[in-house]
């Protein structure tokens, strides 16, 4: 394989995910969560509660951050969190109908965004194109 193409690929790569976050961000804008609030909305369960360990795993964030952007949330009532009474050093997180309702209508949006990216691919080049990236993720994960 040449340098040319690999550099090519990777370009495209960043272009590509460059353009989708501004995208992402134009098409979750005038909501009452940003973007990264929606992925945290989207990650938490309707009913009952996740720890603040399980949900940073699942958004992928640094544990301060995600705290950081839980106190917000909670200020714009989002979300509540309280103690585990069973091991008082997890802090659980719970979904308000207040975030549900905001979830929900940004929810459509963020389908929207999604066929406006991918829409373009039919099934079977989605499933080429995520087994590739999953195949590239993989190896970045190994080193």
């Amino acid at each position: 394989m040449s340098n040319d193409l690999l550099r090519n690929i990777y370009m495209k790569i960043r272009h590509i995910n460059d353009a989708s976050v501004n995208k992402f961000v134009n098409s979750t804008s005038g909501y009452n969560a940003t973007g990264v609030q929606f992925g945290v909305l989207k990650n938490i369960p309707l009913e009952g509660s996740i720890t603040m360990s399980e949900l940073k795993d699942k958004v992928r964030c640094v544990a301060s951050n995600m705290t950081t952007i839980i106190r917000r949330m909670e200020k714009q009532e989002l979300v509540v969190t309280f103690k585990n009474s069973a091991d008082k050093r997890q802090t659980l997180v719970s979904i308000t109908q207040k975030g549900i309702d905001v979830r929900n209508t940004m929810d459509i949006a963020y389908k929207s965004f999604l066929f406006g990216m991918y829409g373009v691919l039919n099934h079977e080049e989605q499933n080429i194109l995520n087994n590739l990236l999953t195949k590239i993720e993989e190896n970045l994960n190994e080193k």
